[in-house]
């Protein structure tokens, strides 16, 4: 297995290598300084496995803090017992984990070559980087339950423990889906069963707000099961022989688009249209001509895909509102908390409505199953429909956007008017979702007219697309840390709304007959 992983870490430093030059090659300042030699330059390609070694690590780590940091966050913000709280909801979440997050059933890019196209032994190959995934998570998960564990207090020996606990149950999950898998051929998560154990994990995870506790003495019973019920999983995953065969079934798709799970799912969903979305009732095309009846048939046609996560957001979201006004009215005592809460911390929804909006999935859906083939036709590249259309996929947009935001608007003003008195700052409270929601509608559609992420074999190639997303993610974060009073933060993110749509929609109309292209 350590010859297994050292070929497989070569092909993967080999592919930085070329990706990470591609990418500077496609940038427009670097891009006249970087020739074909470098490719030879063993010194420059020396740099770059450090690089990718460093920006690795870097990732991994970043993302296990932010997984602690919001677990931790909502520990503080749902009971005063923190420490009791945290290890309640990561518990709870290694429970979820177990079953979403599984490693060996997942498909990527990097596993369709490494087994498919160089045909290495799939069963070395996917144990070998299963067992180092694990005692990576391992190491990390037991580095930060110990720091947090100093700040509130919790014992070593449960750090150690709990952390051992995500490691078993995570093995239980992964034997259980490869034996869900080779016994009916079908992966055990459907849509459905997926949504369900979020959505029962999250409110399993809510309790403390309750003071309703898994306690420390629970999490050893169950961590002392796990051990014993994990034992037969290790030797199960080692006992299939056929991994290779369940690997070339669940990359079928996936070898078809040469990409990782999450484009390919993405895609999949994307590309197929409901079959009851294929007609579309005359009254909807009525008085509709141009590009505003153009528009109105895409969107109708992709009417399920488009807006179906945004119904399952909207339906989340309002089950946690009812929950909250059933505790404002039940549980008195808390109202000071919620109120003080909502009246202080409104940058959290900033970084909620950052996760919620469908603009970047909406812009794939144009691309894929429109864009990528009009943009071949000369007419549609003109300056005047390019901006007519995208006038008309703008308000589409704001209309998604909005689906999960109005019990957002709604709710918050019903939860302070059972606090306390009317209050003219609730009307900023309306509105600063709703507000959120046009700016991200706008974000997402200008950033795809002006750098046209995607390329003529539909995958995206855009260096500068990734980097402002990633922006727009660092500033939604850092939104979320901000402690403001309401009526100042709404006004100032109002403001900042209508400034960006005049200034992004100018740069639009100027600059989008030029750069929205097929690449």
């Amino acid at each position: 297995m350590i010859n297994t992983l050292k070929v497989s870490f070569k092909i993967d430093f080999n592919y930085a290598i070329n990706s990470f030059i591609y990418r500077i090659k496609k940038t427009p300042i670097l891009k006249n300084i970087i020739t074909a030699n470098l490719y030879n330059k063993e010194g420059f390609k020396t740099f770059v496995r450090i690089l990718a070694i460093i920006c690795t690590s870097l990732k991994v780590i970043f993302f296990r803090y932010i997984y602690f940091f919001i677990i931790l966050y909502i520990a503080r913000l749902i009971s005063k017992d923190v420490a009791a709280a945290f290890l309640h909801i990561y518990f709870v979440f290694c429970l979820i984990g177990m079953f979403i997050n599984t490693f060996i059933m997942t498909t990527s890019r990097k596993r369709y070559i490494s087994i498919m196209l160089f045909n290495m032994n799939a069963k070395k190959f996917i144990l070998s980087h299963y067992l180092l995934n694990s005692c990576s998570n391992l190491i990390l998960n037991t580095l930060f339950l110990i720091f947090i564990g100093q700040k509130l207090h919790i014992p070593l020996y449960l750090c150690i423990i709990i952390s051992l606990f995500s490691l078993f149950s995570k093995n239980i999950g992964e034997a259980l889906s490869v034996g869900y898998y080779r016994k009916n051929k079908v992966r055990l998560l459907t849509d459905k069963l997926y949504y369900l154990i979020i959505i029962v994990g999250l409110l399993i995870s809510l309790l403390p707000f309750l003071n309703i506790y898994f306690d420390y003495k629970f999490i050893i019973v169950m961590t002392i099961i796990c051990f014993v019920i994990t034992i037969p999983s290790f030797i199960y995953l080692f006992s299939v022989n056929d991994y290779k065969l369940i690997y070339k079934k669940i990359n079928s798709l996936n070898s078809l688009y040469n990409t990782d799970t999450t484009e390919q799912n993405y895609r999949q969903l994307l590309v197929n249209i409901n079959e009851k979305d294929i007609e579309i009732s005359p009254n909807k095309l009525k008085g509709k001509s141009g590009y505003d009846l153009f528009n109105t048939i895409f969107f109708e046609r992709h009417r399920y895909i488009l807006l179906r996560s945004a119904k399952i957001y909207a339906i989340i979201i309002s089950l946690l509102i009812g929950i909250t006004i059933f505790v404002v009215i039940k549980f008195p005592n808390y109202q000071s908390i919620i109120k003080s809460f909502l009246t202080n911390h409104l940058g959290l929804l900033v970084f909620v409505m950052y996760f919620i909006n469908r603009g970047a999935i909406v812009t794939q859906a144009m691309f894929l199953n429109c864009d990528h083939s009009m943009l071949s036709f000369n007419f549609y590249k003109e300056p005047e429909a390019i901006l007519e259309l995208f006038k008309k996929r703008l308000i589409t947009l704001i209309k998604v956007n909005l689906v999960p935001v109005i019990p957002i608007a709604l709710g918050l003003p019903i939860i302070l008017l059972l606090i306390g008195k009317l209050d003219y700052s609730y009307i900023g409270i309306i509105l600063f979702p709703i507000c959120l929601s046009v700016f991200f509608s706008i974000h997402y559609l200008v950033i795809y007219y002006l750098l046209q992420p995607y390329s003529k074999d539909m995958k995206m190639k855009s260096p500068m697309y990734s980097m402002v997303s990633f922006l727009t993610y660092v500033v939604c974060y850092f939104c979320a840390k901000l402690n403001f009073n309401a009526t100042i933060f709404c006004v100032l993110c109002i403001i900042f709304t209508i400034l960006y749509t005049v200034i992004s929609l100018r740069l639009v109309f100027k600059k989008a007959p030029y750069t929205f292209k097929i690449k």
